[in-house]
């Protein structure tokens, strides 16, 4: 019976295993690595759609105005690409302070209206309740934190509906009132 153990033993002992997890380690790190660039590169492209998302409401913010009133004190009417403040301007600083390199070449904005009078151009033309949409479009070139695209994602897009805030014309009777 001693005899039978001490035989068992030699034939289940454990061969000497040096250098296996080094090997296993060699041939699962390639999958690692692309799988950790995999999740970062679509967390950067989730956190880049949440600050476009975020730019195009601040955008349609401001155009929600109509009208607003300038450091001066004179009435100053929003529109979508001059004057200030304007809405793609407005975008771009948003954009800038996010540390994304932002500019009139490589972000397009556009503004309409999507309900009223929808010939309309300009956010001061609006009416009180009128709706209208804010869309921002960026290149991905421009937004990339590296030279890995395994998204193959060309442009990002995002669009914002939004109400007219534009103040109730009114008229104001400058006479006074005589007693």
């Amino acid at each position: 019976m001693i005899h039978a153990r001490a035989t068992s033993r030699r034939l289940f002992r454990p061969r000497s295993r040096r250098g296996s997890a080094a090997v296993e380690f060699a041939l699962t790190l390639p999958l690692l690595v692309t799988l950790m660039l995999g999740v970062w590169e679509i967390g950067r492209m989730i956190q880049l759609q949440q600050l476009l998302s975020n730019a195009a409401r601040e955008g349609a913010r401001v155009a929600a105005q109509g009208e607003t009133i300038n450091s001066t004190g004179n009435p100053t009417q929003i529109q979508v690409s001059t004057g200030s403040p304007n809405v793609q301007q407005t975008v771009i600083n948003y954009l800038k302070q996010a540390g994304i390199n932002a500019s009139t070449s490589n972000v397009t904005v556009t503004f309409a209206f999507i309900s009223g009078d929808t010939t309309l151009t300009q956010p001061y033309q609006g009416a009180k309740g009128q709706q209208f949409r804010v869309s921002v479009s960026m290149s991905t070139n421009a937004l990339g934190w590296s030279s890995v695209s395994l998204l193959g994602l060309t442009r990002l897009d995002s669009s914002v509906v939004w109400t007219s805030l534009v103040d109730d014309p009114f008229t104001l009777d400058v006479t006074l009132p005589s007693w």
